[in-house]
């Protein structure tokens, strides 16, 4: 589809939503951002690589009488330049080995142009009652670099532009005095067998301070590629997890974990904790770990196994740690570095910048450079910098 025809599709959409709206409804409110996202990759076997990206986000939102209302927002989004990534980088010698002796492209194509429902859901809430459906947001989980009790996004490490997309559900709450709510989901999948179900029940403990939470899980899972075929594995997946968060001693404190039974893997546990404080200074520190017995615990690291990560974002090693400073600098800017390791002796160091250029306009800067073991989770050499400004409106 062309430009002109993807602006005409989402101006006939945006007609339909205000032509569409009940009688009785409040004025639908538009409201979103642009962002406009340029990517320059760099390693000594694929020289650098220019990504630029723009992305358009309209949100939607209106009340209806009866206690509903309605949210959505479509993205829009086009690559202006190259489209396509090497992801020679990204994998070690071992593995790039095998995909040439195979003849397996060392190339990941996205989509030049992107027009898509991100989110569009119906809510009726009354009293401690709310019933949400259609495509919303089911993320749980309070951990930084990974959430082992998501189970229903996925991550492409590989688009720059990267945003989790809504699921398709049926979601009930019911909420009650402080912090304590039972959520239940519903995903429907291509058949009934195949759907997906959640559960999690959370309290605030008032003697202890902490907010805790008990989830399961029954999905179809699609994160993991064959050891022999190499091609995607759809199997049963069930999960029993625990979420708890809080403070002691002025450090704010976070777990989360689940234990995944697997109908044709071996079931494996993951969990995330972490904590956090800042300095009277204003200076911050965070520190988080991830145990994740998924994967190999030993180098080289299966060829399925990094598919998976790239398609996936499947963490490749059994553990990281992961180590965060943050401090304003000034009144509109604020520094961060954070250094990720893994077990194997592979690093990456992440700088960033966010800065407040105006008040409805931001811009991020942000970088990445690998460093250690040519095996590791992280193949060294490896240099990113990322530069995204967003405006909404």
């Amino acid at each position: 589809m062309t430009m002109t025809a993807r602006a005409s599709t989402l101006s006939a959409v945006l007609t339909m939503l205000l032509l569409a709206a009940p009688a009785g409804a409040q004025e639908l409110q538009i409201t979103g951002y642009y962002e406009h996202t340029l990517n320059a990759d760099y390693s000594k076997d694929t020289d650098e690589l220019i990504m630029d990206a723009s992305k358009l986000r309209l949100d939607f939102a209106s009340g209806i009488p009866g206690g509903l209302s309605f949210n959505g927002n479509m993205n829009y989004i086009v690559y202006h330049g190259e489209i396509s990534r090497n992801i020679t980088p990204f994998l070690p010698p071992s593995v790039q080995t095998v995909f040439n002796q195979l003849g397996l492209p060392a190339e990941i194509t996205l989509p030049r142009e992107r027009l898509y429902l991100d989110n569009a859901y119906l809510t009726w809430e009354k009293g401690k009652i709310r019933f949400r459906a259609g495509k919303q947001q089911l993320a749980w989980g309070s951990a930084y670099s990974f959430n082992p009790t998501d189970l229903f996004h996925r991550k492409n490490m590989l688009d720059p532009t990267y945003e989790k997309e809504g699921v398709t559900a049926l979601r009930f709450d019911y909420r009650w005095g402080i912090g304590g709510q039972l959520s239940l989901i519903a995903a429907p999948g291509d058949r009934i067998a195949e759907s997906g179900y959640a559960v999690r029940l959370g309290t605030h403990i008032s003697e202890i301070g902490y907010d805790v939470a008990l989830t399961a899980h029954s999905v179809t899972d699609s994160t993991s590629f064959d050891a022999v075929t190499w091609m995607p594995v759809t199997q049963k997946r069930r999960a029993l997890g625990l979420e708890f968060t809080g403070s002691l001693f002025g450090l704010g404190l976070w777990f989360e974990g689940n234990y995944n039974m697997m109908e044709t893997e071996d079931d494996f546990l993951r969990a995330a904790i972490g904590f956090d404080y800042t300095l009277n200074n204003g200076l911050y520190f965070m520190a988080e770990t991830l145990i994740n017995q998924r994967a190999e615990t030993a180098t080289p690291y299966p060829v399925h196994d990094w598919l998976a990560y790239l398609a996936y974002g499947e963490p490749i090693s059994s553990q990281w740690y992961l180590v965060g400073l943050g401090k304003d600098i000034g009144d509109l800017t604020r520094g961060g570095l954070y250094f990720f390791a893994t077990p194997d002796g592979s690093f990456v160091l992440n700088p960033r910048l966010d800065i407040s250029i105006a008040q409805n306009a931001d811009l991020i800067i942000f970088g990445g450079y690998t460093m250690g073991d040519d095996e590791g989770a992280f193949p060294p050499g490896y240099y990113s910098l990322v530069a995204r400004a967003t405006v909404w409106f």
